[in-house]
Parts: structure tokens; C-alpha cells; sequence
């Protein structure tokens, strides 16, 4: 009887749950994809002949649309959360007349929840399906525009929707569980009420939610000074959403004053005081309309700057580590580099697939003088002079990800060899000048499989006698078909192109939640104008003109959307602060490069969320 009942609720309030399916669907389509990639990749990753550094591309790329599923998720229970919440506020009388008749709270609960698994069977559904169609299609952009290194073949649908349909379907039954436990706890005499008092207190849990952010960033800002790069990086990418959480757990109380405080820009208005007053004392639907826009604007501006900031310390560690002056990019043979006129140390940058402990890896092979000399390799801890024979060593970042330390003795194939290793030295991280793991050239098996990756470290020798060898060894060089560059040319090469991909890598994850915001910013308008009918009745009733009451609904969306925007570019300050504290301590000559372009991106996209939504509420206000 509950199941039918709902079924039959469902149906007559579908246009307020439109925006909650449409969410899932996304979330869950986003979540099949990425389970059809990882599928794939790895399969593909697996296959014998596939070089390692082929398998840490694919295992990135799977990585990236991981992230980016989790964030869609994470989005689409921003809309599943505040549509149910607007439900249970809008139907508090057929509620409290359910309670009258003789419901119990139980009975209530389980009618909000077959409600919500509605919305979980259509849009997981709807999600599918759309995987199923657009992972083809996907596979084909990401091999035209070369992102992965070798074709996919996209799997059978079977497992992602084993995997993915069920994500979905308990996201919409979270979701809407905490509106289920409020549907249950309505009172008869509510069918009697005319109107009632939106709470601006946080409840028991969102206030220890709050309490546990604040306790979170306070102990972020006392560790700042002496984080590593490493950690800070990743507790960057976590901060903003543990801030989100901890300011929307409070939000009744920030987001209405903060657009109350906004909306005095514009008391000359008197269709702007009337959005003013409405934005503060409508808490449920100011607070829906804030938190998702709030949750995009800081995980966004918060990566953006946490991804800038990383390749600003990889520049500067690259800038303070180099001193060969010219670095040669050579397609082919870099022995015609070594022997060339005029050069005095050639440090060729050569790699051999291994397999170390139970991971592969890309591991460099080096001369330690000659890196010492052009790239002022050096240990942090233990010594390169163990570097020879059977001696390793591997950067600070793998030590964090695989743990390790000096003197431990791990085994290392190359090819058909299998040798014990001892590590023993750990070196600083430098990604663009030498790999995560360095080995002999005598180590062996290494020197019949390494092979050069094309680029060379030059020292030029003195050819002039005025000064200008290192133009003429440049010329030499070029003239041999190598693509040179000095070391800062070569530095800022290396930084555009990471800043580029991440970039891209942002737009792609964050896109999706953009979409997201925007739907649930739509569906809280929505949903709260049909909350304000009477009241919109009432204004027209005493002289508010149609284009007033457009008015005063755009308004009231806008200064929502300022609030939410000076509180997500807090929380994108925060983050900075925290990021940049990391990088002066590991690299103090680091440059500050801040993403003004993408950040002014972002604002803008935000702007159009709060547009889209101002639009509709004053579409919706005037319906009547």
C-alpha cells in the first residue's frame, strides 16, 4: 500500500523531482563510464608488450575519471538532498493530515523513501543507458585527441552496471534519507498550519559536522609551516570539501545573512529590499540555492590554484636543480649529441622498464657525476655513492607512496634478471629531470635494455674563447637536427604544458559538476516559488507589478549567488594560503603563478548557474 502510494505521489509531484533524476542520471552515466575505462585500461595495461610508461599513463587517465565520477556523485547528492528537503517542507500539510488520519511516523518515513527509490530506479536506469551509449563515443574522442596512448576496445556493459546502478540507487536513498527521518517526525496539528518558521539552527549532527571542519582546517593552518610538498598537495585537493561540508552544515546561519548583508548594494530598489528580506528569512531555499554553487566555486578556484601552485614548485625545483645551460631534445641517436664540437658533458637521459618489489616502474638510468654536474642530483638522505652495482635509489615520492628506506633490500627484474637491490639513497623529487626510481648503468640486465627517451643535458666545453659557447654549441646542435633550448626555455616549457593539461584535466572533471550546480540551483527556485504562491499572490494583490515581482526573483537569486561566491572564493583562498606555505618551504625561489584566466572561467560559470536560476524563479514567480 505505501509502494502504490508513493508510486502515486511520484507522479503528481514529478516536475519537483525532474531535477533530482536528471542529477542521478549524470552521476550514475558518469560512474558507468568510468567503470567501462578502468575496465578497459585495464585490461589494455595488462597486455604483454605494453611498456610501463604506457601503463602509468592509462592508470592516470583511469584515476582522472575516477575523480571526476566520485565529484559527479558527490554533486548529484547535492540535489537529491535539497529536493527532498523542499519536498517535505511544501507537503507539511498532506503530511500532517496523513499524521491525522492515523499514519504513523514509520509509515510517513517509508513514503518519502518508495518515493526516493523512484528517483533511484529511473535515473540509475537512465544513467546506464546513457553509459552504455556514450562510452563508445568516448573512447573515440579520447583516441583522436591522443590522450591515450593506444586504442581502447570498450568491455561489456554487465559489470558497470553491476557497479554503477547501485552507487546511484543509494545516493538517492541517502539522500533522501535525513528528509524521510524529518517526514516521520510531523506533527497532525501541522495540517492545520497556515504557514510556519524556517529553522535556522543546525541540528545535532550538521553542528558536529561543522565543528569537526572547523577542527580540520584550524589543525591545516598550525601544520602549513611544516608540511611536505607532497602531503599539502594532497590535503589541498580535500580541503575545499571538507570545507563545503562544514559551511553548508551551518548554512542556515551564513548563507541568508551574507545575501541579507549583499543585498544592501541595491536598497534604492524596492523590488530589491523585498528579494533582501526574502533571501534572509527564506532559509531551507537560500541555503539550497548557496550550497551547491559554493561547492563548485571552491572545489574549483581550490584545485586551479593547488595544481598552479605544484607546478610552481616543480619550476622552481627544476630551476634550482639544472645547470647544464642547454637541453637538447633529440628524435633519435643522441650519440651525434656527445660527440658534437664543442660539448663537454652530454648527460643523456635514459630509462629500462623494471619490475621493483611488486610494481613496474620506469626507472632512469644514470651516470651519477655526470647527473651531479648537469642536473645537481643529490640525496637527501643516505648517499650516492652506493649508487653503482647493485645499489638503487628512489625519490621522496615514491618512498610516500610505496614506503621504503635506506638500506632496505628489495628485488629488481629487468628483462629475464633478477637482482637483489638495496636502496641507498632517497632523493629530492624532480619529475621533469630524473624518474621515481634511479639505477646503475651497471646494474644487471640494465645496460643492453635501457634506451634514451631523447633529451640531453648540455654542457658546452669552451669553443670561442669570448663567451659565446653556448650559442655556438646551440647552433652546432641544431644543425645536427636536435631541438634545443636554454635551461629556462626548456623550464618554461615543461611548466605551460602542465599548466595546459591541468587545465584541461580541471575542465573535464569539473564540468560536469557545473552542470550539477546549475540543476540543483534550478531545482531549489523552483521548488521554493512554488513554496512562495501565496505570498507572490499576495504582493500583486497590493500593487506589485508582474515586472516587480520578476524583479525582486532575480534579485533574490543574485545576492544568494554573491554570498555563495564570497564564501566559495574564501574557502579558494584558504586552500591557496595552505598550498603556498608548502611550496616556499620545499622550494623557496618557487615562482607565484595564479590562474587568473581559469579562475576568471570559473566565476563566470558560477555567474551563469546563479543566471539560469534567477531566471527561472522569476519565470516561475509570474506563473501564477
Amino acid at each position: 500500500m505505501i509502494a502504490a502510494h508513493s508510486l502515486k505521489t511520484f507522479r503528481d509531484s514529478w516536475r519537483a523531482y525532474a531535477g533530482a533524476v536528471v542529477a542521478l542520471a549524470g552521476g550514475t552515466g558518469l560512474i558507468g563510464v568510468a567503470v567501462n575505462l578502468l575496465g578497459s585500461l585495464g585490461t589494455t595495461s595488462g597486455q604483454a608488450g605494453v611498456p610501463a610508461q604506457v601503463r602509468a599513463q592509462l592508470d592516470d587517465l583511469g584515476s582522472l575519471f575516477g575523480f571526476v565520477a566520485s565529484i559527479s556523485l558527490f554533486m548529484a547528492l547535492f540535489v537529491v538532498s535539497s529536493t527532498f528537503a523542499f519536498v517535505v517542507a511544501t507537503r507539511r500539510r498532506e503530511l500532517g493530515l496523513l499524521r491525522l488520519i492515523g499514519a504513523t511516523p514509520r509509515q510517513v518515513r517509508q513514503l518519502l523513501l518508495g518515493e526516493a527509490a523512484v528517483v533511484a530506479v529511473l535515473g540509475s536506469t537512465f544513467g546506464m543507458v546513457l553509459a552504455t551509449a556514450v562510452t563508445p563515443l568516448m573512447f573515440g574522442v579520447l583516441d583522436l585527441t591522443g590522450m591515450t596512448p593506444v586504442p581502447l576496445t570498450a568491455p561489456a556493459p554487465g559489470t558497470a552496471w553491476a557497479i554503477a546502478a547501485p552507487l546511484g540507487a543509494g545516493v538517492a536513498l541517502t539522500g533522501a534519507w535525513r528528509a524521510g527521518g524529518r517526514a516521520g517526525r510531523t506533527q497532525p496539528a501541522e495540517a492545520f498550519r497556515a504557514a510556519v518558521l524556517e529553522r535556522r539552527r543546525p541540528g545535532v549532527l550538521q553542528a558536529l559536522g561543522a565543528v569537526a571542519a572547523l577542527a580540520a582546517l584550524v589543525s591545516a593552518v598550525a601544520l602549513a609551516p611544516r608540511m611536505d610538498l607532497l602531503f599539502a598537495l594532497l590535503a589541498g585537493m580535500l580541503l575545499p570539501i571538507v570545507a563545503v561540508v562544514g559551511i553548508n552544515g551551518v548554512g542556515g546561519l551564513v548563507y541568508p545573512a551574507l545575501a541579507g548583508l549583499v543585498g544592501r548594494v541595491a536598497d534604492r530598489d524596492p523590488a530589491a529590499r523585498l528579494a533582501r528580506d526574502h533571501a534572509r528569512a527564506s532559509v531551507r531555499m537560500t541555503t539550497a540555492v548557496a550550497a551547491p554553487v559554493v561547492a563548485i566555486s571552491a572545489l574549483a578556484g581550490s584545485l586551479l590554484l593547488t595544481m598552479s601552485f605544484g607546478t610552481d614548485g616543480t619550476e622552481g625545483a627544476d630551476r634550482a636543480a639544472l645547470t647544464a645551460p642547454l637541453v637538447a631534445e633529440v628524435a633519435g641517436d643522441t650519440h651525434s649529441i656527445a660527440t658534437a664540437p664543442g660539448v663537454a658533458t652530454a648527460d643523456v637521459r635514459r630509462t629500462v622498464e623494471a619490475r621493483l618489489g611488486r610494481g613496474t616502474v620506469e626507472a632512469e638510468v644514470v651516470d651519477v657525476a655526470a647527473s651531479a654536474s648537469t642536473r645537481s642530483l643529490r640525496a637527501v638522505r643516505g648517499s650516492l655513492d652506493g649508487l653503482r652495482g647493485a645499489g638503487v635509489a628512489v625519490t621522496e615520492s615514491y618512498v610516500s607512496d610505496l614506503g621504503g628506506r635506506v638500506g632496505d633490500v628489495r628485488t629488481l627484474q629487468v628483462g629475464d634478471v633478477r637482482t637483489k637491490v638495496t636502496i641507498t639513497a632517497i632523493v629530492p623529487d624532480a619529475p621533469n629531470l630524473w624518474a621515481d626510481v634511479l639505477v646503475p648503468h651497471d646494474l644487471p640486465g640494465v645496460a643492453a635494455a635501457a634506451r634514451p627517451v631523447g633529451t640531453v643535458f648540455v654542457v658546452p666545453g669552451d669553443v670561442t674563447g669570448d663567451g659565446e659557447d653556448v650559442a655556438a654549441v646551440a647552433a652546432t646542435l641544431r644543425e645536427a637536427g636536435a631541438d634545443v633550448a636554454t635551461a629556462e626555455e626548456w623550464i618554461r616549457r615543461k611548466a605551460d604544458v602542465a599548466r595546459e593539461m591541468n587545465d584541461f584535466v580541471l575542465l573535464v572533471m569539473l564540468g560536469p559538476a557545473g552542470v550539477y550546480a546549475a540543476i540543483a540551483a534550478v531545482n531549489a527556485v523552483l521548488i521554493g516559488s512554488s513554496q512562495r504562491r501565496h505570498q507572490l499572490r499576495t504582493a500583486r494583490l497590493l500593487g506589485a507589478t508582474p515586472a516587480q515581482v520578476r524583479r525582486a526573483a532575480v534579485w533574490e537569486t543574485c545576492f544568494t549567488g554573491a554570498a555563495a561566491l564570497l564564501v566559495g572564493g574564501a574557502v579558494t583562498g584558504f586552500v591557496g594560503w595552505f598550498i603556498r606555505q608548502a611550496v616556499m618551504r620545499d622550494v623557496p625561489a618557487a615562482p607565484l603563478t595564479i590562474p587568473w584566466l581559469p579562475l576568471a572561467g570559473m566565476v563566470a560559470a558560477c555567474v551563469l548557474v546563479v543566471l539560469a536560476a534567477g531566471v527561472a524563479g522569476a519565470r516561475a514567480a509570474t506563473r501564477e
